[in-house]
């Protein structure tokens, strides 16, 4: 009892919840910062390399209302020379709302069983004021004579624009008349976005990557195709995107939220075995499968349902 009150005195930034094997924790590089400034909170995993999954807090664009997530660096691995593996994971925060404002717990999920992490205190503070500054008088308006000069360089871009515009139109109008004659060509019936999709998640499966332990090609593969699939169904750059900010990008999107949940377990599992190097079992293997067939046909556009049946 002596030795933990003495470690929460001597740290109390860093707060953990261990069950067995396995220990999560939080920390901040500071406690007290400025109003606009920005922290880094940490949440970290201490566990046992057979732990088979690991599920991550869900993180929104706030922190109990007054504190703001910045970025989201992800999860990182931290090579260790003890028994325990580390994950990692960095989240850039502020606040403008002077005061003392709490992080909340952060709830993870290890292997089915939920662990919590203890809440944290921040006081955000405010700009000190100059008292030795005087209040300065609001100056007249001052009105300039017109200049036809001073009018071509303020809108000098707006006229070599409107320039560029009418030889565009001069080039498409020439380019029109000099159009050779239309000729019919026979247009191969295109192949609904959907379809595509799921023929090629026929021919993955039929490859059994994770059967011959290839787990990361597996999973590397499926959210490809279904990265790809929201890219082309939504407008939206899912390749090019994390995690966090494709979820974040499709809130806006038809999609329903038990849809956007599905899509972020589906997400979050396919990065914790490409990047963590997590070995999913079997059900979860074939669930990835199932869970993205079923997100595919489920989404797939109204027009391509009635075109296609």
């Amino acid at each position: 009892m002596r030795l933990g009150a003495l470690l929460t005195i001597i740290f109390p930034s860093l707060l953990f919840a261990q069950s067995a094997s396995t220990v999560v924790g939080v920390d901040l590089d500071t406690s007290v910062f400025r109003i606009g400034e920005q922290v880094q909170l940490r949440m970290r995993i201490d566990h046992d390399p057979a732990i088979r999954s690991i599920e991550w807090p869900a993180i929104g664009d706030t922190l109990g209302g007054h504190l703001e997530v910045v970025a989201d660096r992800g999860v990182d691995t931290i090579p260790s020379d003890g028994t325990l593996q580390r994950q990692e994971r960095t989240l850039l925060i502020t606040s403008f709302d002077t005061g003392f404002w709490a992080v909340p717990p952060f709830r993870f999920v290890v292997d089915g069983k939920p662990m919590e992490s203890k809440a944290l205190l921040l006081e955000v503070r405010t700009v000190p004021l100059d008292s030795a500054s005087t209040m300065q008088d609001i100056k007249d308006i001052i009105t300039l004579p017109f200049s036809m000069g001073h009018w071509v360089r303020e809108h000098t871009a707006w006229l070599l624009g409107g320039v560029a515009v009418l030889l565009i139109l001069a080039l498409l109008v020439y380019l029109f008349m000099k159009r050779p004659r239309p000729t019919t060509v026979t247009q191969e019936p295109t192949i609904p976005l959907y379809q595509r999709v799921l023929a090629a998640l026929e021919t993955l499966e039929k490859e059994r990557l994770w059967q011959q332990g290839d787990h990361k090609g597996y999973h590397s593969r499926i959210t490809d195709l279904l990265r790809g699939y929201i890219e082309e169904r939504y407008h939206v750059p899912a390749l090019e995107s994390t995690t966090d900010e494709l979820i974040r990008e499709l809130r806006v999107s038809p999609l329903s939220t038990d849809q956007r949940g599905q899509l972020e377990n589906m997400l979050r599992l396919a990065d914790m075995v490409k990047f963590a190097k997590t070995t999913p079992s079997s059900e979860e293997n074939e669930r990835m499968m199932t869970s993205t067939v079923r997100f595919v046909s489920e989404t797939r556009s109204t027009s391509e349902l009635v075109g296609h049946g």
